[in-house]
């Protein structure tokens, strides 16, 4: 047996998810104690996760036990509710001799120990996470809920994960926030709590929007999607006075019906709400609205995709998004299934502009494609002040995590969402990022030079003058490992190491500047103040040892070393 003691115990609840490995004795896997009290035990588990929660209602010293042998336990934590925005969980890993302690204060050791781990994009502590959702702003703290399987670090059982920054940089792990309605793992089926979002109301409380896919033994048809809406406990950590607000079929629309993005209209005075699908056989978005937001009409399709999409495999579009900038809309969007004959890049992410009058969404602008590398989706947003914030998921299926890690998924940086003068949509860092930065220093480089970088796996790299034609810019290892920034024919490109079979690239007339933001191995570029950018995950190059240009004329290139936001 294996324990822990956790001193001054009371009011402590404990968290994590534990499955039967083998039960040759009729002793028990699980005990919690107190002055040898017996409390809590698991007496038989089952084959599959189960999830698991003890709140100590007792002073003194509480003491956990478990049979390492007969039991395997996925995630592991604890908390105390009164402070846990201050705290955050604490976090129980057996290192083979026992169980470890991870508090706050020692993450920063957690997330050194990998060297792929990002030091300023957000991961999780364990397991897979994907989509964010729920973004928003209640007081001071932002919120980040996300897609979640605990039990994994492949893609599973749907759960909403939850963390807390007053920066958008640094963060704050807090309890799992929303579990699947149906106990997924015992009936061998797929589906859970997948994505939303959250809306603040008049009274400055936050409602949330999600849907439920329900128990699901296919993948890619014949499923159920309904919606959700669940309200905020009062510590501000579990989702509560959760209820069905919409299950109907509605007529030629598929089983694709999910990714619920929720305003108030205060023109038409009616809450308006859309979803992501597939509306006659080709992608589109769909648009609700209510009067109370818990009854809902089907009111339109707000979108159609043109019909190359569906023709070239698109199935539905996922993860909409819709939110005004100046006098302007913009519609997010990602087509799921689609891949682009003739670059062979697939999870693109298309930004279109336009008017929104009354309920109809008016298209003015073709569609954009907002990151060109494909890494970088399921975007959403939320307004900020001034200012339109948006976070995506940083991943591509087809690009495969290395073996033995811990965790799976990653978040981008967070980003400023603005139309530039071009009418186009750009992104840029948010100025948070600025205070990451521990030193900086100017270098020239001709070409055929490189510049030595010593501490290379978190960098800020600014490049003025941008790129003339026929020039690169190359991040190099010391290994050979490599990713190149090249300008020809009109278009830049992302290349690396390994060659793919896509082709990642962008039409530019010009490229005056160019700012990268390189964390072990996670490339976000942004060219002409963001109006081109592109994200690129690399597992060969971990640290970005020397800088070289290809170049007919000198460059003048700021390098910033970021430190860790752990």
């Amino acid at each position: 047996m294996k324990s822990f003691s956790i001193p001054s115990a009371e009011g402590i609840t404990i968290e994590f998810w534990l499955r039967q490995k083998k039960n040759n004795e009729p002793l028990p896997l699980l005990v919690i104690k107190s002055d040898n009290q017996l409390l809590y035990k698991i007496q038989e588990g089952a084959g599959f996760f189960n999830y698991y929660h003890y709140t100590h209602h007792q002073k003194g010293e509480l003491t956990l036990s478990y049979d390492e042998d007969r039991a395997e336990i996925s995630l592991f934590y604890y908390y105390d509710k009164t402070n846990v925005y201050h705290q955050g969980v604490i976090y129980l890993i057996d290192n083979g001799t026992g169980l470890q302690c991870y508090p706050k204060s020692k993450l920063k050791e957690w997330y050194t120990q990998e060297t792929f781990r990002p030091q300023l994009h957000f991961s999780p502590f364990q397991a897979w996470m994907n989509d964010p959702n729920g973004l928003c702003k209640i007081d001071d703290t932002y919120h980040m809920f996300y897609q979640f399987n605990p039990n994994s670090t492949e893609w599973g059982p749907m759960h909403w994960g939850h963390a807390i920054s007053n920066d958008l940089i640094s963060w704050t792990h807090l309890p799992v926030f929303n579990h699947p309605e149906h106990p997924l793992a015992s009936l061998g089926a797929t589906g859970g709590a997948f994505s939303g979002t959250t809306f603040i109301n008049n009274e400055g409380e936050a409602e949330i929007f999600y849907t439920e896919r329900l128990p699901a033994y296919d993948l890619y048809k014949d499923y159920i999607e309904v919606q959700k809406k669940a309200a905020i406990d009062r510590y501000g950590i579990k989702a509560t006075h959760i209820q069905t607000i919409l299950e109907k079929k509605i007529e030629l629309v598929g089983c694709d019906i999910r990714d619920p993005k929720v305003w108030f209209d205060s023109e038409t005075q009616c809450y308006r709400m859309i979803l992501g699908s597939v509306y006659d056989g080709n992608p589109s978005v769909l648009q609700f609205v209510s009067r109370d937001s818990e009854e809902w009409a089907f009111e339109n399709v707000l979108y159609t995709a043109p019909g190359y999409f569906a023709e070239n495999k698109g199935r539905c579009v996922e993860c909409p998004d819709f939110f005004q900038l100046g006098a302007k809309w913009v519609l997010t969007i990602g087509i799921v299934g689609y891949q682009e004959p003739e670059t062979k890049r697939h999870n693109l992410l298309y930004a279109i502009i336009g008017t929104f009058d009354n309920g109809v969404f008016t298209a003015e602008s073709e569609m954009q494609v907002l990151d060109f590398a494909t890494e970088y989706y399921a975007l959403q947003t939320f307004k900020d002040g001034q200012r339109q914030v948006g976070i995506a998921w940083l991943f591509n299926w087809a690009m495969k995590k290395p073996i033995k890690s811990s965790y799976n998924g990653e978040m981008s940086i967070p980003k400023e969402i603005f139309i530039n003068a071009n009418n186009k949509v750009a992104m840029r860092p948010v100025n948070e990022l600025e205070k990451y930065v521990d030193e900086y220093c100017d270098v020239k480089l001709k070409a055929g030079e490189d510049h030595c970088i010593n501490k290379g796996k978190s960098l800020r790299i600014r490049l003025e003058q941008g790129l003339q034609p026929n020039e690169d810019l190359i991040l190099a290892g010391d290994k050979g490992e490599w990713l190149a920034i090249s300008y020809r024919d009109g278009y830049v490109s992302i290349e690396e190491t390994v060659v793919s079979e896509a082709q990642y690239r962008a039409r530019a007339a010009e490229i005056k500047n160019l700012e990268i933001i390189f964390d072990a191995g996670i490339v976000e570029l942004f060219i002409n103040d963001g109006e081109i950018c592109a994200t690129k995950r690399s597992y060969k190059l971990s640290h970005c040892k020397q800088l070289k240009v290809n170049t007919l004329r000198e460059k003048n290139i700021r390098i910033e070393t970021l430190h860790t936001s752990w």
